[in-house]
């Protein structure tokens, strides 16, 4: 390699290490159970945003944030429709605000940030592929990247550090970005100090409610000595239950492993996602699960999720 591509490409790596350094103090990881996290990010004070689908419903949360420090958090507002959800912390923490991007066009080059359990940062490198308008404005950008190295929840900047939007699965699988202006909209004067906690929130777009099962899922690759009598090789093992909703009254356990909802496959979660609609809500569905080795089929009914 010549001199000038040498240049070049440390010149690169440099942009992206210091990039990455001035978007670290805003990531935090949100821990949705035993060592299980999102990835989040500060939008200003003491308002913090992720992904709604990656998101389970909770009474309260535990934050890492940049510092390494833990903080406990509330649920704000979600858009289920957006797939943002906002959590609350008790009080606003110095972070910088990023710099908003300009227009993105096919070929922009991306990094998606997101944290460890421990809010240690991590970065991955895309390339803008495609970019959906609606109503004149950008409603999506997808990335030319696998969904599964995809941080949901994390922010997405571009090549010069400047905030697209945050990481997220789009309705087809997609490992895509809302864009800042989107969560602008829905969430710019959220945000509520600790001497307000019971303020409501302030110009925030809810999106309609979504059916909801009461249980909180992580994927997992079907063993080979029971893939044939799922009859399928991936599924959602079920990590997390919550008292007095659909699953509990349904009879599902922590450790049953979910295969499919009126014959709809659970794996990967915008699977699941696009299967509870509004539209279920208050339906008995079908569920096909794996426990202790054996295929069972019980019923459930859909409930509306929570509001925050």
């Amino acid at each position: 390699m010549s001199d000038s591509g040498m240049s070049a490409l440390l010149q690169l790596s440099d942009a992206i290490v210091a990039a990455t350094g001035r978007a670290a103090p805003v990531l935090t990881a949100i821990r949705v159970g035993p060592n299980r996290h999102i990835s989040g990010f500060i939008w200003s004070g003491n308002l913090i945003v992720t992904s709604d689908q990656a998101l389970p419903a909770q009474d309260s949360y535990s934050v890492v944030l940049a510092s390494g420090a833990l903080a406990p958090a509330r649920p704000g507002p979600r858009d289920a429709s957006a797939d943002l959800a906002a959590l609350l912390l008790d009080a606003p923490v110095q972070a910088p605000v990023l710099p908003r991007c300009g227009p993105v066009a096919p070929g922009s080059l991306a990094l998606a940030l997101g944290t460890g359990f421990d809010g240690s940062p991590g970065v991955r490198m895309a390339v803008v592929h495609r970019v959906e308008q609606s109503n004149g404005g950008v409603a999506s950008i997808i990335l030319d990247m696998p969904p599964a190295q995809l941080s949901q929840g994390g922010p997405v900047l571009d090549a010069a550090g400047a905030l697209m939007g945050m990481g997220r699965i789009g309705s087809q699988g997609e490992a895509s970005v809302l864009p800042h202006a989107l969560i602008a909209q829905r969430c710019d004067g959220t945000a509520q100090v600790a001497e307000q906690p019971a303020a409501p929130p302030l110009r925030v777009a809810l999106g309609p409610r979504r059916g909801w099962l009461g249980l909180a899922l992580q994927p997992i690759t079907v063993p080979d000595t029971l893939a044939s009598r799922a009859g399928q090789a991936s599924a959602r093992m079920v990590v997390s239950v919550t008292a007095g909703g659909p699953a509990e009254r349904a009879g599902l356990r922590v450790g049953d492993v979910l295969l499919a909802l009126n014959g709809h496959t659970t794996s990967g979660s915008h699977a699941l996602r696009a299967f509870l609609g509004a539209d279920r809500i208050g339906a008995q569905v079908e569920v096909r699960l794996l426990r202790d080795g054996t295929v069972l089929t019980t019923q459930l009914t859909v409930a509306a999720q929570p509001a925050p």
